[in-house]
């Protein structure tokens, strides 16, 4: 394994207005737990920070990310904006009621990759735009 430096830079926000509040529990649960359970560290390492108002039934979550260390496996870079894009792709899925947009970059080594994220509420897709 080479020792590279990763840089890992992301902020993705999910947001729906008019959510019940018991949905607005169950999915930042759910958005936490598959955060928190990936088995990419660098994934398991974004911080999830609701801010919903339970009030207004508005759900907010930012997930968020700034790394920038020396990287011990190759195959979590390589495998990073792979795996998210599937993760985000499930939540998408599983969500459709949540806006969701961001924005997220990988540097280590040769490998330089950045996209931009966009699901709209009430379409179960998530867009993936590559980033120059």
């Amino acid at each position: 394994m080479s020792k590279n430096q990763i840089k890992f830079n992301g902020k993705i926000y999910l947001e729906a207005e008019d959510v019940a509040q018991t949905r607005i529990l169950s999915t930042t649960s759910a958005v936490e737990a598959v955060f928190k359970n990936s088995k990419n560290p660098y994934i398991s390492a974004m911080k999830v920070e609701a801010d919903n108002d339970m009030e207004d039934f508005i759900l907010r979550i930012c997930i968020c990310a700034e790394i920038e260390e020396i990287c011990e496996n190759d195959q979590n870079v390589e495998m990073l904006a792979p795996q998210l894009a599937e993760l985000l792709t499930d939540l998408a899925q599983a969500h459709s009621y949540l806006e969701m947009e961001g924005r997220f970059s990988v540097e280590c080594g040769e490998l330089k990759e950045a996209y931009r994220i966009i699901s709209e509420g009430g379409d179960d897709l998530c867009d993936f735009e590559p980033i120059e």
